[in-house]
């Protein structure tokens, strides 16, 4: 499928998937771990045992997720993206696991998941097949949900790869945006909506800025429905430069996207994992007040944007897409921020990231100047006095 028609239907999806929002589900975005951008579809287990989609590959990241602060973070998703399936369904149409590379089965990693006090993502795809060519949904809807409640599953991932048609991928819907007792109906007493909480696919993060451009283009097209759609975390993978990191969790908490990480939790940078878990963006991410951040102002290569936090206070992220040269000052009115309201009469400012800093207290008619690295951000938390 050409990528311009994929991303119109990641794009149907999202929209689709409001209803289910609107039935109860918690407004702040999941927090979790995902094995694609960093594990791709490696299915051989005897040649790369550490790289391989496997029963082995999601204990181990559930241990160290258990261990190492990120449930306490509040990354409580293991999530499996595509290749864990066997090519064909079983005799009675269900799908099942790679029996190499998934002996015990679904049912039982999800025990061990859950066990760990973390919860079992899965993966499927609307169309007759997923995108890197295992057995797909479609025709088989209810019997996926039934199958995959019946594991003890408590996130689906519903990918739009060879759906065809936009009528195709709507059929496909119909279980996202039914209510709460219908979807229900097919899950056991206290397992969660399935098909409620819908996690969208990796970007190639080969050119940062166009990635970071298109899932801000997306989230701004779908801000009105309060749907978060936008990339994994690629944190503490390869790819990125440290002001690159900074400033892809800096957008995330801005945008309300799902933290959702990519990488290889066992061989974590201290940097990255500080980053990952600094509790203060994590906040911002997880405010209750559930509102999407939105750009406010555009100059050359920086970029203001602010998002609306509980108790009237705002966060506020300067990114300065400049790819050389050195670091520059950018300076901006208080008064841009919350239609003139962030900062009046009064505020108080305190620098997030990169690193931590009290700017003190302001007033409405002030202006600030902070310094960005280039393809760097600064995020700020401005709170009314």
């Amino acid at each position: 499928m050409a990528a311009a028609v994929r991303w119109v239907l990641v794009a149907a999806v999202a929209a689709a998937a409001v209803v289910a929002l609107d039935n109860g589900v918690a407004r702040t975005p999941p927090m979790g771990w995902l094995h694609w951008e960093r594990f791709l579809c490696g299915t051989d287990c005897a040649a790369e045992p550490d790289r391989c989609v496997s029963e082995r590959l999601f204990t181990e990241m559930a241990d160290v997720m258990a261990a190492e602060g990120w449930k306490e973070a509040g990354y409580e998703f293991v999530c499996i993206d595509d290749c864990w399936m066997a090519p064909t369904r079983d005799e009675r149409g269900r799908l099942q696991a790679d029996p190499r590379r998934f002996p015990g089965g679904i049912r039982a990693l999800a025990d061990y998941v859950h066990s760990k006090g973390l919860k079992l993502g899965i993966y499927s795809d609307v169309g007759n097949s997923t995108c890197a060519g295992f057995p797909g949904s479609y025709g088989h809807y209810e019997l996926d949900a039934q199958t995959f409640a019946s594991w003890g599953v408590d996130l689906l991932k519903f990918d739009g790869c060879n759906a065809g048609s936009l009528g195709l991928l709507a059929e496909g819907m119909d279980l996202l945006t039914c209510s709460v007792p219908e979807c229900k109906a097919a899950l056991s007493p206290g397992q969660h909506v399935l098909l409620a909480q819908v996690v969208f696919g990796c970007s190639d993060s080969r050119s940062f800025q166009a990635w970071l451009e298109k899932a801000a283009f997306s989230h701004q097209r779908l801000r009105r429905a309060e749907h978060r759609s936008t990339a994994c975390l690629v944190i503490g993978n390869f790819g990125l430069s440290w002001e690159q990191a900074v400033t892809q969790m800096a957008m995330w908490a801005i945008m309300a996207a799902p933290l959702f990480m990519s990488n290889d939790l066992r061989r974590m940078k201290p940097e990255a994992k500080w980053l990952l878990q600094n509790k203060e963006v994590i906040a911002i991410n997880q405010d209750p007040l559930g509102k999407q951040g939105y750009r406010v102002a555009k100059d050359k290569s920086f970029e203001l944007w602010e998002r609306p936090l509980s108790d009237r206070a705002y966060a506020v992220a300067v990114l300065n897409q400049q790819e050389i040269g050195g670091p520059r000052n950018f300076t901006f009115s208080l008064t841009f921020l919350g239609n003139g309201l962030a900062c009046n009469p009064a505020c108080s400012i305190q620098q997030i990231l990169p690193t931590s800093r009290d700017w003190g207290v302001y007033n409405w008619v002030s202006s600030l100047s902070v310094e960005v690295n280039p393809t760097g951000t600064v995020l700020l938390r401005v709170v009314p006095l």
